[in-house]
């Protein structure tokens, strides 16, 4: 790997964990400043709306800046709007600073949006395709410690510290993160042409392009109805299931999400010593892991042993892993950067627009049901996705074969 993708790693790592620090201190912050559960959960809900449209609108910057300079534009940007936060913290409680706290919220969901869909393309460009799996294998092992990091202390970082202080090491993380993307070389600048586009075509090719090839509009539903099932770690639905389903508190609920942050962390490293052979089979592998973990999330959903629980979300974590690695990577190896960025955008923008509906339509099956059915339910989508994944490329290795 070169110092470009290294740069890229450091800077992906960092804004991460402050993304889950400063999500965690404005959580916070309104909840003591409305004391109203109401407002403090429509935090989500306002971040999924702005993180959409800045994947919406991403390609109209991309065909007008090269990547490197989007990313630091972006972070500069929250940086700046973080920044305002933190003065905020020691204003009285009133209307527009409600207001104001929300608006922030926005600005830095929607510049947020584009981190996901850049660094994509970034890697592509910057790594020869044999290497992409093993490049995007140690991005997300790296990713998912640091997070796991965040989540698990960034509640006593609070506690101790404070909600200035925490949001500060947030402010700093940011700082590194940007001084990481100056690193990136000049190989990469040379390898993006900028194309004149008109709005329409820049907003829309990437809708096109992920519609218009076979194996990435299969590849797009499969999206489509596993992020339908993915809203089962949803805090308060897992909590819920803890409760409900396997008769735990909220110390067994950290340890469920802990064992599947740590089996992430250990398949991103697994797939990291196995890329070389993976590298050659990645449609396959990424079925047998979506395969593996519909099966994981369907018997999660029967059990009651926590101890049996607590080892099924164990395994989860690496079978998600290679389903996502593998998929990311044949998106890498489809076309180039510049159609890369656009697909990415948009596969983005529907991913979260799938997630927003299934927020709402996960928490009155569980209200209505409970929510062990949530998780069954959630099973069986998945293994639905994977048949029709296995029977469209099936028919289609067939037909092939029937050709020769």
């Amino acid at each position: 790997m070169n110092k470009s993708y290294y740069s890229i790693l450091i800077s992906q790592a960092t804004t991460n964990l402050g993304f889950s620090l400063y999500t965690m201190t404005v959580i916070l912050f309104l909840h003591h400043l409305t004391n109203s559960t109401f407002l403090t959960s429509l935090i989500t809900l306002v971040s999924i709306l702005a993180r959409m449209l800045g994947s919406t609108v991403l390609p109209l910057f991309s065909t007008k800046l090269h990547f490197r300079s989007l990313l630091l534009l972006s972070q500069i940007v929250q940086f700046t709007f973080l920044l305002i936060l933190l003065c905020l913290f020691t204003e009285k409680n009133s209307s527009a600073l409600i207001f104001l706290t929300f608006s922030i919220i926005v600005v830095v969901s929607f510049f947020n949006g584009w981190f996901s869909p850049l660094k994509t393309t970034m890697i592509r460009v910057i790594v020869p395709s044999e290497s992409r799996i093993k490049a995007n294998s140690l991005l997300s092992t790296i990713d998912q410690t640091f997070q796991f990091i965040g989540w698990s202390f960034g509640g006593f970082l609070l506690a101790f510290l404070g909600k200035g202080s925490t949001l500060m090491i947030t402010l700093s993380l940011i700082l590194i993160s940007m001084t990481s993307l100056l690193f990136i070389g000049t190989v990469y600048k040379s390898s993006h042409i900028i194309k004149q586009e008109s709005v329409i075509s820049s907003l829309f090719n990437g809708w096109q392009y992920l519609f218009k090839d076979k194996k990435l509009r299969v590849l797009i539903i499969m999206d489509l109805m596993e992020s339908w099932a993915g809203m089962i770690w949803i805090g308060a639905i897992s909590l819920a299931f803890v409760q409900e389903a396997l008769h735990k508190g909220e110390t067994w609920w950290g340890y469920i999400n802990g064992a599947y942050y740590l089996g992430s962390m250990i398949g991103g490293f697994l797939i990291y010593r196995m890329s070389i052979k993976l590298n050659k089979n990645l449609m396959l592998l990424m079925l047998l892991g979506a395969t593996s973990f519909g099966l994981l999330t369907l018997l999660y959903g029967l059990v009651s042993s926590p101890t049996f629980a607590l080892i099924l979300v164990l395994f989860m974590g690496p079978s998600y892993i290679l389903r996502d690695l593998c998929q990311e990577t044949i998106f890498q190896n489809a076309s180039d950067e510049h159609t890369l960025t656009k697909m990415m955008a948009a596969r983005s923008t529907l991913i979260q627009f799938i997630f927003l509906l299934a927020i709402i339509g996960t928490g009155i099956i569980a209200e209505m049901f409970g929510a062990r059915l949530v998780y069954i339910l959630a099973g069986i989508l998945l293994l639905a996705s994977v048949i029709y994944g296995f029977s469209h490329f099936l028919f289609q290795s067939n037909r092939a074969n029937a050709k020769k």
